[in-house]
């Protein structure tokens, strides 16, 4: 008897280790990593595009690395008049949407939900809160400016995009990969749009998608925004 406690104390002194070894590479280090989405891929072949990275890679850069589907140029008006394209992305994790602020019915809630973001991290400048509407015959300028003061958007935290309609629309389906259409009507309702926010990290890949509706989804959003933010700090502290 006296022969098997032994064995069985050995065995759990064996294990533990092992299991706090694996909770930590499995559930420590993944815990603080993100997906990316949409790997490219050769038109010929289909095959995911991998690049090589040099001798001069960054220390947390693999020898080699997959390549991945980035933000897309743009040219568009700010709520201030100001013509802005993506180098206002540069450098930010940016949270992105596509509403128009005639819609009665989404886009309060996701408005209400993007003032949270905002409020979390109105100190930090590395996060930007980028909004595009699909409905800029309407959404000129001065509109978009009062469609955020009315959630407390904050200048410079908080961006309202507006411009030529097949560009915002492409921007939409082929750079965010996001539904929205237009019925061709005046009513308010005529303009169909996914209710998902984005999330981008700083070189441009998409992160991450979030019912804007949802109160536990922006709750995960916040919390792979820290994840990201954490990711960069310890870079840059090397």
């Amino acid at each position: 008897m006296w022969n098997i406690k032994k064995a069985g104390i050995l065995i759990l002194m064996l294990v533990i280790p092992v299991l706090f070894f694996l909770w930590i590479r499995f559930g420590g280090v993944n815990h603080y990593s993100l997906p990316r989405y949409f790997p490219l891929r050769d038109t010929l072949t289909n095959q995911v595009i991998i690049k090589k990275n040099g001798p001069n890679k960054a220390w947390w850069e693999p020898e080699q690395d997959t390549l991945y589907h980035t933000i897309p140029a743009f040219h568009l008006l700010n709520q201030d008049s100001t013509w802005v394209n993506q180098d206002l992305l540069k450098g930010k994790i940016v949270v992105a949407d596509f509403f128009f602020s005639r819609c009665p019915t989404i886009c309060p809630k996701m408005a209400t939900q993007l003032n949270r973001i905002q409020d979390v991290f109105i100190n930090n400048p590395n996060v930007l809160i980028v909004s595009h509407s699909i409905d800029p015959t309407h959404d000129t300028p001065s509109v978009l400016r009062s469609y955020g003061k009315r959630y407390d958007a904050e200048p410079g935290k908080w961006v309202f995009l507006t411009g030529n309609k097949p560009q915002i629309y492409q921007l939409a389906i082929k750079g965010y990969k996001l539904a929205v259409q237009d019925d061709n009507a005046q009513t308010a309702d005529a303009f169909t749009h996914d209710s998902k926010l984005v999330l981008v990290d700083k070189e441009g890949v998409i992160r991450g998608y979030y019912d804007g509706e949802d109160k536990e989804e922006i709750d995960r959003l916040i919390l792979e925004i820290r994840v990201l933010l954490d990711i960069y700090k310890k870079r840059e502290s090397k």
